[in-house]
């Protein structure tokens, strides 16, 4: 009889185990596919990504971080990479980046830039302000970002920061 309460006390504590474990990767990761080409050639369309949700909450932002925006009025998630963090001065100039007055290195950005549309090839100077980010796609002439669209992003509005493209297996990275 003893015997039979320790297997049952197991089997239900292995239980409790798994459902907790099943509620951290849920609250920890997220788990989304890519729509659109905003930030080709890093992500493609219909990559599967994972995104840690937690890393918001443990580490601060970075230039370069790729992430997943969530505004509140609009139902779509935007992936983006961040440019400009709070306090820097951001400048669009002749197709370049430029952070604090230094040209900022992209060499993730592997387009022609003279295919890119002059749309959005220069932009005054702008200090991004406190809790707020300046986001671009990869693909400068096909994305919405902080130069239109999105605007600046609240530091509220990040999901997470992608870690990694888990599907197709060819482009895991």
């Amino acid at each position: 009889m003893k015997q039979l309460i320790l297997k049952d006390r197991r089997k239900i504590c292995s239980y409790i185990l798994i459902i907790i474990g099943i509620i951290f990767i849920n609250k920890s990761f997220l788990f989304r596919m890519v729509e659109g080409i905003s930030m080709q050639p890093t992500l493609n369309e219909n990559n599967r990504i994972l995104v840690n949700k937690a890393s918001i909450y443990f580490s601060s932002f970075h230039h370069g971080d790729v992430v997943i925006i969530k505004k509140e009025d609009s139902p779509t998630y935007y992936v983006k990479r961040i440019i400009g963090l709070p306090g820097n001065n951001i400048q669009l100039r002749d197709d370049e980046v430029y952070i604090n007055g230094k040209k900022r290195d992209e060499s993730y950005i592997q387009l022609d830039m003279s295919q890119v549309s002059n749309r959005f090839s220069n932009c005054r100077e702008m200090k991004v302000p406190t809790h707020k980010l300046f986001v671009l796609g990869d693909n400068r002439n096909h994305s919405k970002d902080s130069r239109n669209t999105l605007g600046l992003i609240d530091e509220s509005n990040i999901i997470g920061k992608v870690k990694m493209v888990y599907y197709p297996f060819d482009q895991i990275k």
